[in-house]
């Protein structure tokens, strides 16, 4: 169903004869199709005069973020931000048509941040009344700023996930790494194109943009360009998280093996000793028949755990490190201080020279 406001108030559909004569004196004409239906498009269609690419771009909607200009309108691709009922997250795809007087946008789903910024203009129809220029920057600033939410989701995850792995690494931990790492993917995927759009779109790129909206269009830009920036890091993080869980398993894998040995190694003589007097010789048995034999064996028993002990804490200490005489760690922190002043008067030299 495709939603109409004129000068920012909401009003009836209007038909396509009344679209077709549609002048920028009769006010700004905001035409909202989310979802866009078939039904819709031929509407549009049969009301704007769309150039077929456009309706070809509209119906497969597997496009990216793209700006045409097709002389009597510009046709623009972005992205907002969508989470569906499980949480995960989704890009839907909304085309926006740029034309004298009037400004059409499709999608194929509700989006939040569109659905707000129409909403909005009930409490301030300013927002399309100006021209169809300033309400494409506000269409497009909602759409990339939709992205600010799901990036601070992102990095408060990053956060559980750093605690959790220093804390107790658990298996469901690969899994949001993995989660996260799509996320962004997904993400960076878009960004990087609608970063380089907007740069277009910033510019004198075509004369339906008048200079005050493209002097807003620079600062969704700035936005767009630290978005980038901020997956890119959050991806770096995220990598570096994997790895860390992995030695984080690792080392608790060690931990376990070295306490498994310690167990080994003091059952050992043990085991050596009882096995080695449980044989049923005669010799053996009438060797130990009394209770003072017993009383000694316990005795080695005992005394060949403890030496077993100390034994092992003997060759497993660290090893301490050489020490370094205090001239040589003068000198090993000194030299790069001394290397850095001499760099940098060689380069006030050469300036002074220069001037």
């Amino acid at each position: 169903m495709i939603e109409t406001r004129v000068d920012g108030r909401s009003v009836s559909q209007l038909s396509v004869d009344q679209l077709r004569s549609w002048t920028s004196s009769k006010g700004l004409l905001w035409l909202d199709a989310s979802p866009g239906e078939p039904d819709d498009i031929a509407y549009l269609n049969a009301a704007l005069g769309l150039h077929p690419l456009v309706i070809e771009d509209i119906e497969q909607r597997n496009q990216r973020p793209k700006v045409e200009d097709y002389g009597d309108m510009l046709f623009v691709v972005l992205f907002g931000t969508v989470r569906d009922e499980r949480g995960s997250l989704l890009l839907a795809e909304v085309h926006i048509l740029l034309g004298d007087g009037w400004i059409a946008t499709v999608s194929d789903t509700a989006v939040p941040a569109l659905r707000s910024l129409w909403g909005a203009c009930d409490k301030r129809p300013e927002i399309a009344q100006t021209n169809p220029s300033m309400l494409f920057h506000h269409i497009c600033d909602a759409l990339v700023d939709s992205v600010f939410p799901i990036l601070d989701e992102i990095d408060e995850e990053i956060d559980r996930i750093e605690n959790t792995i220093v804390q107790r690494a658990e298996p469901s931990t690969v899994l949001d790494i993995f989660r996260l790492k799509h996320d962004l993917s997904v993400l960076r995927r878009v960004l990087g194109p609608e970063r380089d759009l907007l740069q277009i779109l910033a510019g004198p790129r075509s004369p339906r943009l008048d200079a005050e909206a493209q002097l807003y269009l620079r600062d969704v830009y700035d936005h767009a360009v630290r978005m980038v920036e901020q997956v890119d890091s959050y991806r770096d993080i995220i990598t570096g998280a994997l790895d860390v869980y992995l030695s984080s398993v690792s080392n608790r894998l060690g931990e376990q093996s070295r306490r498994l040995t310690v167990v080994a190694t003091i059952f050992l003589p043990l085991t050596f000793l009882t096995g080695f007097f449980g044989m049923n010789f005669g010799a053996l048995v009438s060797a130990i028949s009394t209770p003072q034999a017993l009383a000694a064996g316990l005795v080695a028993m005992a005394v060949s755990v403890v030496l077993v002990v100390v034994i092992s804490q003997r060759l497993t200490a660290r090893v301490r490190p050489i020490p370094v005489p205090a001239e040589r760690r003068r000198v090993s922190v000194r030299a790069p201080i001394q290397r850095l002043r001499r760099t940098t008067n060689v380069r006030v030299a050469r300036r002074k020279g220069s001037l």
